[in-house]
């Protein structure tokens, strides 16, 4: 039996190797001499071996197929046709943190269609997001996994639902959540277009509404949380930019910001020479539970398309996406608290929106530190004006 799945690849080593999924280990013994055994092979995106340059390992094997016995179980790929009440079932897909949040809808609607009464389906969540999972105690996901994984794992499934295959066509006029609603066969009378939902964590919420109250009592200001940059750089907006936002409303709101440590000290060290009027709030922050907990605590937000655009809008928080890459409509269209703002850029080489996801910025030749033009045609005034009507909208405030 020869066994082939889109998109994903089976690797061996010669030597112990292992990876790190947000925090959780996936170790892979030497493979034996003869016979690599179900335990000795991994199965992986070929994204991934992309990521972490794996084809250059000479002790790491890479197959697009694999050869198993023909009594080896194996899952079944999901086609829409299978009957999955009580089923094992893997939910394998590779996303950022924002796209996890955007995705939600599809989860409920794929469950809501093949549970039953007495005997629902386990779904498993198989992606790169474990600790950081943003919607953990949703009765409907019955475990989160690291996305690579031993075949002996995989196999331990009865049916995968394979939606890699998404990372690989973006479409101006689907968002990633609509291709899975299309890979899964779910049509609207199970839903899966209403709008993510998100619940902080009471206790990261407890932890950090002192420091934020404190703030407000000190400065008499709202407070507006603000971000400038991306995983990617071509999606990062200029810290001049931000603090011409930041000045503009410093009547009104306190700037602050919640980012990662690595994210962190770069920005810190871009509002220590600009001078800009934003308080790092970084410190307090230590994953993305603790940055939910932070944004369902401030006044408003703007920021460039992130996953805080996701989780802001997942709670209800008012606030104004910039967008440059990725066109507003697949994205942020069903939060009905964000107010987005398209960059019509034109440049020799690209004309927005671009739909790239990881190489960069073509208008800067795809050189990583350097911003892309994008945001170069969003006026400040815009953001001013766009932020005082969803905020109006929201909750009926003052205009600014």
């Amino acid at each position: 039996m020869r066994l082939t799945i889109p998109n994903l690849c089976f690797l061996t080593s010669s030597i112990p190797i292992e990876f790190c999924t947000d925090g959780t280990i996936t170790r892979l013994g030497p493979e034996d001499q003869n016979h690599a055994t179900a335990d000795q092979i991994l199965v992986l995106t070929w994204l991934h071996v992309g990521l972490f340059n794996l084809k250059s390992i000479p002790t790491i094997s890479l197959f697009d197929t694999i050869d198993l016995p023909d009594d080896f179980h194996v899952p079944e790929i999901y086609d829409g046709t299978q009957d999955l009440q009580g089923k094992n079932i893997l939910i394998l897909m590779l996303n950022g943190w924002g796209d996890m949040i955007l995705i939600q809808p599809a989860l409920r609607a794929f469950y809501r269609k093949n549970v039953s009464d007495g005997n629902p389906p386990r779904i498993t969540i198989g992606c790169n997001w474990i600790h950081n999972f943003p919607y953990p105690d949703d009765p409907y996901i019955h475990h989160v996994c690291p996305n690579i994984m031993t075949l002996k794992e995989l196999c331990n499934f009865d049916i995968i639902v394979n939606l890699i295959p998404a990372n690989y066509q973006r479409l101006s006029h689907l968002s990633m959540r609509d291709m899975y609603l299309q890979i899964m066969k779910l049509d609207d009378e199970y839903g899966g277009r209403d709008a993510p939902a998100l619940q902080p964590n009471p206790q990261r919420v407890d932890k950090i509404k002192p420091i934020l109250d404190d703030l407000r009592k000190k400065t008499g200001k709202k407070l507006l949380s603000v971000n400038w940059r991306s995983r990617f750089p071509h999606k990062n907006a200029s810290v001049a930019f931000f603090l011409k936002i930041a000045e503009e409303l410093s009547h009104v709101y306190q700037a602050v910001l919640f980012k990662d440590e690595q994210d962190s000290l770069i920005m810190q060290k871009e509002i220590d020479e600009s001078k800009a009027p934003v308080m790092n709030l970084s410190s307090h922050i230590h994953d993305y539970h603790d940055t939910t907990a932070a944004l369902s605590l401030v006044d408003a937000f703007v920021s460039v398309d992130t996953g805080i655009v996701h989780a802001a809008g997942a709670m209800g928080i008012p606030g104004v996406a910039l967008f440059g890459p990725f066109p507003p409509q697949t994205h942020v269209a069903d939060y009905s608290s964000i107010m987005a703002i398209r960059a019509p850029y034109r440049g020799k080489n690209c004309q927005e929106p671009c739909l790239e996801t990881c190489r960069g910025c073509a208008e800067v030749d795809y050189v990583p530190d350097r911003v892309s033009p994008c945001f170069e045609a969003i006026e400040v005034d815009q953001v001013i004006q766009a932020l005082n009507e969803i905020t109006n909208h929201c909750h009926g405030v003052d205009k600014l």
